[in-house]
């Protein structure tokens, strides 16, 4: 699917546009810039100790320049046809601009991974207060200021699950004015997000894929680079139930194409994979393809580039 680009400032369709930050990174990111390297400690000592490291790490790239992947492309060129603001929504940043000068990092909020900060924290872990602790970095902008006083453009949102649980209390607190602007893609987000945000949830599903094909991984850039390109094409102002009713005519007549069915290995099942495959100047990319489409296996990005990282050190030790 092409995304045509926006002309002028006068063609802007979109305040804002706000994506998952990638797991891959242009840059070698280092131990000292993960989460492996905090403390276990109570959540609000790692979350005193990561703003502490941030503040340390030197800043290196634009955010646009440091997440990579195609989840990151699509939301590059949706920004673009929309004239719109790209923001990143990171785990260890918090929202940043794409042209903010940044450090490379490795930080997320699930599994238990290195790059997990829940694996640090003793007790529970509450992802919204995490939030809001790394929202005071050096590198974040505060979700408000996004909405431009006097303007009526919609701010688009595209949220994975575990992205939509860390923001779902800052979404919450938005005024009303803000919040008739959301326009939110992502999967079954209502079992997540407050009710008040229900009306602002776009309905795409997985008939998305005989439209506009992809992995389940890149699923929300996807919805969000369709809905950027065609359903605000007109340029028109519009609230958000016509906006779902758009959505639902563009899915109509289009059927979920069947996916085949892949089994789930353990970790080191993958890496004997992995490393079985690895050659000189194997890209994760295409090595992720390779288990996919030749070894036919399930394997979500983020975890084979964990386990791809993994495979490259053992390899040079």
């Amino acid at each position: 699917m092409q995304i045509a680009a926006s002309n002028t400032l006068l063609e802007k369709r979109a305040d804002a546009l706000l994506v998952p930050c990638a797991s891959r990174k242009s840059v070698q990111v280092t131990a000292g810039a993960c989460a492996i390297s905090l403390p276990n400690a109570p959540q609000r000592e790692v979350e005193t100790a990561w703003l502490s490291l941030l503040s340390a790490l030197p800043p290196e790239s634009p955010a646009r320049s440091l997440y990579s992947g195609r989840g990151f492309h699509l939301a590059r060129q949706a920004a673009s046809a929309t004239g719109a603001a790209l923001y990143a929504v990171s785990a260890g940043l918090g929202l940043v601009a794409a042209e903010k000068i940044v450090p490379a990092y490795g930080i997320t909020v699930g599994g238990r991974s290195r790059d997990s900060v829940a694996s640090r924290v003793l007790g529970p872990f509450d992802v919204g207060a995490w939030w809001r602790a790394i929202s005071g970095g050096p590198f974040a902008t505060p979700l408000h200021e996004l909405f431009t006083a006097g303007s009526v453009r919609p701010v688009l949102m595209a949220l994975t699950q575990p992205y939509a649980r860390m923001l779902a209390p800052v979404l919450d607190s938005l005024v009303d004015s803000d919040v008739v602007r959301l326009r939110i893609v992502g999967v079954n987000l209502k079992s997540i997000l407050p009710q008040r945000l229900f009306a602002q949830i776009l309905p795409y599903d997985e008939r998305l894929d005989a439209i506009f094909p992809g992995t389940r991984a890149d699923f929300p850039q996807r919805a969000i680079a369709h809905f950027a390109s065609e359903g605000l094409s007109g340029g028109s102002i519009v609230d958000a139930s016509e906006h779902q009713v758009w959505v639902e005519n563009a899915l109509a007549g289009h059927v979920r194409p069947e996916r085949p069915e892949r089994p789930r290995l353990s970790d080191d099942e993958l890496m004997v994979l992995i490393e079985r495959h690895l050659s000189p100047g194997s890209s994760v990319g295409r090595l992720l393809r390779v288990l996919r489409d030749e070894e036919r296996v399930a394997c979500e990005q983020a975890r084979f580039s964990r386990l791809y990282r993994r495979a490259i050190e053992r390899r040079a030790a």
